[in-house]
Protein backbone atom coordinates (compact mmCIF):
# COMPACT_ATOMS: atom_id res chain seq x y z
CA UNK A 1 0.00 0.00 0.00
CA UNK A 2 2.60 2.48 1.00
CA UNK A 3 5.76 1.74 -1.03
CA UNK A 4 3.24 2.37 -4.20
CA UNK A 5 1.91 5.45 -3.03
CA UNK A 6 5.66 6.75 -2.79
CA UNK A 7 6.46 6.05 -6.50
CA UNK A 8 4.88 9.52 -7.33
CA UNK A 9 4.78 13.23 -5.85
CA UNK A 10 2.93 13.25 -2.40
CA UNK A 11 2.55 15.82 0.42
CA UNK A 12 5.87 15.13 2.13
CA UNK A 13 6.19 16.66 5.69
CA UNK A 14 9.66 18.39 5.48
CA UNK A 15 9.19 21.00 8.96
CA UNK A 16 7.74 21.46 11.96
CA UNK A 17 7.30 23.68 14.51
CA UNK A 18 6.28 22.84 18.04
CA UNK A 19 5.05 24.83 21.39
CA UNK A 20 3.64 23.53 24.69
CA UNK A 21 4.39 23.19 28.66
CA UNK A 22 7.92 21.23 26.96
CA UNK A 23 8.96 24.89 25.48
CA UNK A 24 9.39 25.47 21.83
CA UNK A 25 10.92 23.26 19.33
CA UNK A 26 11.20 20.25 18.25
CA UNK A 27 14.03 18.74 20.70
CA UNK A 28 12.28 20.46 23.99
CA UNK A 29 9.46 17.84 23.55
CA UNK A 30 11.64 15.16 22.35
CA UNK A 31 13.88 15.43 25.65
CA UNK A 32 10.92 16.18 27.93
CA UNK A 33 9.44 13.06 26.91
CA UNK A 34 12.43 10.84 26.78
CA UNK A 35 13.03 12.57 30.61
CA UNK A 36 9.55 11.83 31.52
CA UNK A 37 8.48 14.95 32.05
CA UNK A 38 5.61 15.71 34.00
CA UNK A 39 4.62 19.40 32.52
CA UNK A 40 0.90 19.64 33.53
CA UNK A 41 0.79 21.73 37.10
CA UNK A 42 -1.84 23.83 39.60
CA UNK A 43 -2.76 27.00 37.48
CA UNK A 44 -2.00 28.66 40.87
CA UNK A 45 1.55 28.95 39.87
CA UNK A 46 0.95 30.86 36.81
CA UNK A 47 -1.43 32.98 38.02
CA UNK A 48 -0.80 33.11 42.16
CA UNK A 49 -3.22 32.34 44.84
CA UNK A 50 -6.59 33.80 45.45
CA UNK A 51 -7.95 33.08 41.21
CA UNK A 52 -10.76 30.67 40.46
CA UNK A 53 -9.08 27.12 38.92
CA UNK A 54 -5.85 27.59 40.69
CA UNK A 55 -6.21 23.70 41.82
CA UNK A 56 -6.70 22.79 38.05
CA UNK A 57 -3.92 20.82 36.47
CA UNK A 58 -2.24 22.38 33.52
CA UNK A 59 0.00 23.30 30.79
CA UNK A 60 1.06 26.68 29.92
CA UNK A 61 4.05 27.93 27.28
CA UNK A 62 6.88 29.04 29.28
CA UNK A 63 8.37 31.73 27.16
CA UNK A 64 5.28 33.70 28.35
CA UNK A 65 7.06 37.26 27.11
CA UNK A 66 7.57 35.68 23.40
CA UNK A 67 3.85 35.79 23.06
CA UNK A 68 3.71 39.61 23.95
CA UNK A 69 3.73 41.58 21.56
CA UNK A 70 1.94 45.45 20.54
CA UNK A 71 0.68 44.36 17.23
CA UNK A 72 -0.47 40.87 16.88
CA UNK A 73 -2.75 38.83 19.38
CA UNK A 74 -0.90 36.41 22.19
CA UNK A 75 -2.28 33.66 19.52
CA UNK A 76 -1.43 35.27 16.49
CA UNK A 77 1.88 35.58 17.73
CA UNK A 78 2.19 31.83 18.97
CA UNK A 79 1.14 31.23 14.93
CA UNK A 80 4.01 33.27 13.91
CA UNK A 81 6.98 31.19 16.25
CA UNK A 82 5.37 27.95 15.03
CA UNK A 83 5.30 29.08 11.24
CA UNK A 84 9.02 30.24 11.43
CA UNK A 85 10.31 27.24 13.54
CA UNK A 86 8.55 24.96 10.38
CA UNK A 87 10.03 27.22 7.58
CA UNK A 88 13.24 27.38 8.50
CA UNK A 89 13.23 23.44 9.24
CA UNK A 90 11.85 23.13 5.68
CA UNK A 91 14.76 25.61 4.62
CA UNK A 92 12.26 27.81 2.51
CA UNK A 93 13.32 31.25 1.74
CA UNK A 94 11.34 33.97 0.18
CA UNK A 95 10.87 32.26 -3.49
CA UNK A 96 9.61 29.48 -1.34
CA UNK A 97 7.03 31.10 0.57
CA UNK A 98 6.20 33.43 -2.24
CA UNK A 99 3.07 31.05 -3.59
CA UNK A 100 2.89 28.66 -0.58
CA UNK A 101 -0.77 28.33 0.86
CA UNK A 102 -1.31 28.96 4.27
CA UNK A 103 -3.73 27.11 6.24
CA UNK A 104 -3.93 27.95 10.19
CA UNK A 105 -6.52 26.43 13.00
CA UNK A 106 -7.73 27.11 16.14
CA UNK A 107 -10.89 26.76 17.99
CA UNK A 108 -10.32 29.93 20.52
CA UNK A 109 -8.39 32.36 18.19
CA UNK A 110 -7.00 35.60 20.15
CA UNK A 111 -9.67 34.80 23.02
CA UNK A 112 -6.66 34.92 25.49
CA UNK A 113 -5.29 38.60 25.47
CA UNK A 114 -8.90 39.90 23.72
CA UNK A 115 -11.73 38.50 26.37
CA UNK A 116 -9.07 38.88 29.34
CA UNK A 117 -5.62 41.07 29.62
CA UNK A 118 -2.58 39.21 28.60
CA UNK A 119 0.32 40.22 31.01
CA UNK A 120 2.99 42.33 29.82
CA UNK A 121 1.21 43.36 26.91
CA UNK A 122 0.51 46.65 26.04
CA UNK A 123 -1.71 46.47 22.32
CA UNK A 124 -1.75 49.24 19.58
CA UNK A 125 -5.39 50.52 20.41
CA UNK A 126 -5.74 51.01 16.71
CA UNK A 127 -5.14 47.21 15.92
CA UNK A 128 -8.02 46.10 18.71
CA UNK A 129 -10.17 44.89 15.70
CA UNK A 130 -7.71 42.81 13.93
CA UNK A 131 -6.81 41.67 17.33
CA UNK A 132 -10.57 39.88 17.96
CA UNK A 133 -10.68 38.51 14.69
CA UNK A 134 -9.64 34.49 13.76
CA UNK A 135 -8.31 35.31 10.63
CA UNK A 136 -5.60 37.41 12.38
CA UNK A 137 -3.73 34.16 13.14
CA UNK A 138 -2.91 33.79 9.21
CA UNK A 139 -2.80 37.16 7.99
CA UNK A 140 0.24 38.05 11.04
CA UNK A 141 1.84 34.85 9.45
CA UNK A 142 0.86 36.12 5.56
CA UNK A 143 2.49 39.26 6.28
CA UNK A 144 5.69 38.21 8.46
CA UNK A 145 6.73 35.75 5.99
CA UNK A 146 6.02 37.33 3.02
CA UNK A 147 3.32 34.54 2.03
CA UNK A 148 1.21 35.37 -0.84
CA UNK A 149 -0.20 31.97 -1.79
CA UNK A 150 -4.11 31.40 -0.54
CA UNK A 151 -4.65 31.28 3.44
CA UNK A 152 -7.74 30.05 4.94
CA UNK A 153 -8.43 29.85 8.71
CA UNK A 154 -10.53 26.81 10.31
CA UNK A 155 -12.25 26.95 13.63
CA UNK A 156 -13.84 23.33 13.87
CA UNK A 157 -13.04 22.92 17.18
CA UNK A 158 -10.72 20.66 18.93
CA UNK A 159 -10.20 19.04 15.27
CA UNK A 160 -9.07 22.38 13.93
CA UNK A 161 -5.34 22.15 13.96
CA UNK A 162 -5.22 18.52 12.03
CA UNK A 163 -7.99 19.70 9.34
CA UNK A 164 -5.22 22.10 9.08
CA UNK A 165 -2.52 19.93 8.27
CA UNK A 166 -5.74 17.75 5.79
CA UNK A 167 -6.83 20.79 4.00
CA UNK A 168 -3.15 21.86 2.94
CA UNK A 169 -2.62 18.53 1.86
CA UNK A 170 -6.00 19.12 -0.62
CA UNK A 171 -4.48 22.68 -1.85
CA UNK A 172 -1.53 20.47 -2.94
CA UNK A 173 -3.07 17.70 -4.46
CA UNK A 174 -5.46 19.96 -6.36
CA UNK A 175 -2.43 22.00 -7.96
CA UNK A 176 -3.20 24.86 -6.52
CA UNK A 177 0.49 24.97 -5.00
CA UNK A 178 3.34 23.12 -4.57
CA UNK A 179 4.17 23.89 -0.99
CA UNK A 180 1.55 24.48 2.12
CA UNK A 181 1.86 25.37 5.54
CA UNK A 182 -0.66 23.86 8.10
CA UNK A 183 -0.45 25.80 11.56
CA UNK A 184 -2.89 24.88 14.46
CA UNK A 185 -2.76 26.38 18.09
CA UNK A 186 -4.72 27.56 21.47
CA UNK A 187 -4.16 29.85 24.39
CA UNK A 188 -7.50 28.57 26.25
CA UNK A 189 -5.98 28.96 29.64
CA UNK A 190 -8.16 32.26 30.70
CA UNK A 191 -10.81 32.47 33.27
CA UNK A 192 -13.87 33.18 30.84
CA UNK A 193 -13.16 30.40 28.78
CA UNK A 194 -12.19 28.29 31.79
CA UNK A 195 -15.38 29.25 33.21
CA UNK A 196 -17.54 27.68 30.65
CA UNK A 197 -15.55 24.89 30.64
CA UNK A 198 -15.78 24.11 34.18
CA UNK A 199 -19.61 24.50 34.43
CA UNK A 200 -20.45 22.20 31.37
CA UNK A 201 -18.63 19.70 33.73
CA UNK A 202 -15.43 18.65 30.77
CA UNK A 203 -12.56 19.92 32.61
CA UNK A 204 -10.94 17.38 34.94
CA UNK A 205 -11.85 18.13 38.63
CA UNK A 206 -8.98 15.24 39.89
CA UNK A 207 -5.98 16.18 37.00
CA UNK A 208 -5.81 12.34 36.03
CA UNK A 209 -4.77 12.71 32.52
CA UNK A 210 -5.25 8.98 31.89
CA UNK A 211 -8.38 9.39 28.97
CA UNK A 212 -9.02 5.45 29.38
CA UNK A 213 -8.47 5.09 32.81
CA UNK A 214 -11.43 4.70 35.36
CA UNK A 215 -9.98 7.86 37.46
CA UNK A 216 -10.28 10.55 34.29
CA UNK A 217 -13.03 12.76 34.88
CA UNK A 218 -12.12 15.58 32.07
CA UNK A 219 -10.03 17.20 30.04
CA UNK A 220 -6.30 18.80 31.20
CA UNK A 221 -6.51 21.70 29.23
CA UNK A 222 -3.29 23.26 27.80
CA UNK A 223 -1.72 25.60 25.67
CA UNK A 224 0.15 24.49 22.57
CA UNK A 225 0.45 24.47 18.59
CA UNK A 226 2.53 23.30 16.00
CA UNK A 227 3.27 23.89 12.69
CA UNK A 228 4.04 21.61 9.90
CA UNK A 229 5.59 22.62 6.35
CA UNK A 230 4.86 20.16 3.28
CA UNK A 231 5.79 20.38 -0.24
CA UNK A 232 4.91 18.26 -3.09
CA UNK A 233 8.07 15.52 -3.48
CA UNK A 234 8.62 11.31 -4.43
CA UNK A 235 11.48 11.31 -1.68
CA UNK A 236 11.47 8.87 0.74
CA UNK A 237 10.09 10.29 4.20
CA UNK A 238 7.12 11.40 5.84
CA UNK A 239 4.24 11.43 3.25
CA UNK A 240 0.52 12.58 4.28
CA UNK A 241 -1.89 10.09 2.44
CA UNK A 242 -5.49 10.22 3.37
CA UNK A 243 -7.88 12.98 4.90
CA UNK A 244 -11.44 12.16 5.61
CA UNK A 245 -13.86 13.79 7.68
CA UNK A 246 -17.72 13.33 8.78
CA UNK A 247 -20.25 14.62 11.20
CA UNK A 248 -22.08 12.45 14.30
CA UNK A 249 -25.17 15.21 13.74
CA UNK A 250 -25.95 14.07 17.43
CA UNK A 251 -25.70 16.36 20.39
CA UNK A 252 -23.96 19.49 20.16
CA UNK A 253 -21.75 18.34 23.41
CA UNK A 254 -21.53 14.51 23.72
CA UNK A 255 -20.40 12.23 20.99
CA UNK A 256 -23.02 8.98 20.39
CA UNK A 257 -21.62 5.70 22.03
CA UNK A 258 -21.76 3.66 19.95
CA UNK A 259 -18.30 5.53 17.90
CA UNK A 260 -19.96 4.48 14.25
CA UNK A 261 -18.87 7.57 12.77
CA UNK A 262 -15.51 7.27 13.40
CA UNK A 263 -15.21 3.87 13.02
CA UNK A 264 -16.24 4.78 9.48
CA UNK A 265 -13.25 7.10 8.71
CA UNK A 266 -11.24 4.45 10.00
CA UNK A 267 -12.22 1.97 7.90
CA UNK A 268 -11.62 4.41 5.24
CA UNK A 269 -8.07 5.39 5.62
CA UNK A 270 -7.37 1.29 6.55
CA UNK A 271 -9.41 0.09 3.19
CA UNK A 272 -6.05 -0.69 1.24
CA UNK A 273 -4.23 -1.24 4.29
CA UNK A 274 -3.06 -5.59 4.21
CA UNK A 275 -1.42 -5.56 7.58
CA UNK A 276 1.56 -6.45 6.23
CA UNK A 277 2.66 -2.86 6.86
CA UNK A 278 3.18 -1.76 10.85
CA UNK A 279 0.52 0.34 12.33
CA UNK A 280 0.19 3.16 14.58
CA UNK A 281 -2.84 4.60 15.87
CA UNK A 282 -2.83 8.18 17.48
CA UNK A 283 -6.28 8.72 18.98
CA UNK A 284 -7.70 11.74 20.21
CA UNK A 285 -8.27 10.31 23.49
CA UNK A 286 -9.56 13.49 25.60
CA UNK A 287 -10.01 12.50 29.07
CA UNK A 288 -13.80 13.20 28.81
CA UNK A 289 -16.18 10.01 29.42
CA UNK A 290 -18.26 10.64 26.44
CA UNK A 291 -15.21 10.86 24.04
CA UNK A 292 -13.51 7.38 26.06
CA UNK A 293 -17.17 5.26 25.74
CA UNK A 294 -17.15 6.47 22.06
CA UNK A 295 -13.68 5.99 21.06
CA UNK A 296 -13.57 3.06 22.83
CA UNK A 297 -16.27 1.43 20.70
CA UNK A 298 -14.86 2.85 17.14
CA UNK A 299 -11.46 0.98 17.98
CA UNK A 300 -13.82 -2.19 18.58
CA UNK A 301 -15.54 -2.01 15.58
CA UNK A 302 -12.42 -1.48 13.71
CA UNK A 303 -9.70 -4.08 14.93
CA UNK A 304 -11.44 -6.25 17.81
CA UNK A 305 -10.98 -6.14 21.16
CA UNK A 306 -8.45 -8.25 21.33
CA UNK A 307 -6.20 -7.26 18.22
CA UNK A 308 -6.04 -3.21 18.69
CA UNK A 309 -3.32 -2.27 16.64
CA UNK A 310 -0.04 -0.26 18.23
CA UNK A 311 -1.64 2.62 20.41
CA UNK A 312 0.37 5.90 21.10
CA UNK A 313 -1.85 8.77 23.25
CA UNK A 314 0.00 12.05 23.22
CA UNK A 315 -2.60 14.03 25.22
CA UNK A 316 -1.06 12.48 28.65
CA UNK A 317 2.27 14.28 27.60
CA UNK A 318 1.07 17.69 26.51
CA UNK A 319 -2.45 18.80 28.08
CA UNK A 320 -5.34 19.03 25.85
CA UNK A 321 -4.78 22.17 23.58
CA UNK A 322 -7.94 22.42 22.37
CA UNK A 323 -7.91 23.32 18.63
CA UNK A 324 -4.19 22.91 18.59
CA UNK A 325 -4.36 19.12 19.88
CA UNK A 326 -4.56 17.22 16.81
CA UNK A 327 -1.58 19.04 15.23
CA UNK A 328 0.49 19.33 17.93
CA UNK A 329 0.19 15.56 19.36
CA UNK A 330 1.19 14.90 15.41
CA UNK A 331 3.97 16.97 14.91
CA UNK A 332 4.97 15.73 18.29
CA UNK A 333 5.20 11.95 17.10
CA UNK A 334 6.48 13.32 13.57
CA UNK A 335 9.41 14.79 15.45
CA UNK A 336 10.49 11.33 16.89
CA UNK A 337 9.95 9.76 13.68
CA UNK A 338 12.56 11.73 11.99
CA UNK A 339 15.01 10.58 14.84
CA UNK A 340 13.67 6.69 13.65
CA UNK A 341 11.18 5.90 16.43
CA UNK A 342 7.59 6.16 17.59
CA UNK A 343 7.35 8.73 21.20
CA UNK A 344 6.17 6.21 24.11
CA UNK A 345 3.44 6.53 26.08
CA UNK A 346 3.56 7.47 29.72
CA UNK A 347 3.62 4.80 32.34
CA UNK A 348 0.59 5.65 34.13
CA UNK A 349 -1.82 5.66 30.80
CA UNK A 350 -4.48 2.98 30.34
CA UNK A 351 -5.59 1.12 26.97
CA UNK A 352 -8.85 1.63 25.48
CA UNK A 353 -9.87 -1.82 25.88
CA UNK A 354 -7.77 -3.72 28.28
CA UNK A 355 -4.48 -4.46 26.22
CA UNK A 356 -1.24 -3.15 26.37
CA UNK A 357 -0.19 -0.01 25.08
CA UNK A 358 3.77 0.46 25.20
CA UNK A 359 5.31 2.86 27.50
CA UNK A 360 8.91 2.38 25.58
CA UNK A 361 10.44 4.16 22.76
CA UNK A 362 9.94 1.83 19.66
CA UNK A 363 12.45 1.80 16.80
CA UNK A 364 11.33 2.36 13.61
CA UNK A 365 12.86 0.04 11.00
CA UNK A 366 11.30 -0.16 7.32
CA UNK A 367 7.72 1.40 6.65
CA UNK A 368 4.70 2.54 8.84
CA UNK A 369 1.36 3.73 8.49
CA UNK A 370 0.10 6.18 10.50
CA UNK A 371 -3.10 7.06 12.00
CA UNK A 372 -4.18 10.17 13.58
CA UNK A 373 -7.57 11.15 14.73
CA UNK A 374 -9.44 14.07 16.42
CA UNK A 375 -13.00 15.09 16.90
CA UNK A 376 -14.88 18.23 18.29
CA UNK A 377 -18.14 18.96 20.19
CA UNK A 378 -20.69 19.26 17.88
CA UNK A 379 -19.76 15.84 16.00
CA UNK A 380 -17.02 16.66 13.83
CA UNK A 381 -14.48 13.84 13.13
CA UNK A 382 -11.33 13.78 11.08
CA UNK A 383 -8.64 11.19 10.28
CA UNK A 384 -5.62 11.64 8.98
CA UNK A 385 -3.03 8.83 7.91
CA UNK A 386 0.94 9.26 6.40
CA UNK A 387 3.07 6.97 5.37
CA UNK A 388 6.59 6.55 6.88
CA UNK A 389 9.81 5.52 5.10
CA UNK A 390 12.58 4.95 7.68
Amino acid sequence: MISEGNSCAEPRVCGLGLASAFGLGAEAHISGVRQGLQVLKPLKELWGAGHPWGDVRSGWIPERGMLCSRRNGPASQLALLLARQAVEEAGWGPHELEDAALVVGSSRGNASGWLSPWPGRRPMKILAVPNSLHSELASCVSIELGIHGPYHVLASGCAAGLDAVGMAGMLMRQGVVKRALAVGLDLPLCRELLGTYWASGMLSRNGVNDPYGSGADGMCISEGGAAVALEMSAEPGIHLRDYVVNSDAFSPLGMPPDGKRLAELLERVLKGWDGRVPLTVCPHASGTAGNALSERNALELVFGRDSLPDLRMMKPWTGHAIGGSGILELALMLAFVREGSLPPNPGWVSSPCGGVVPAAETALEGERLLVKSAASMGGHNVVLSLSVNA
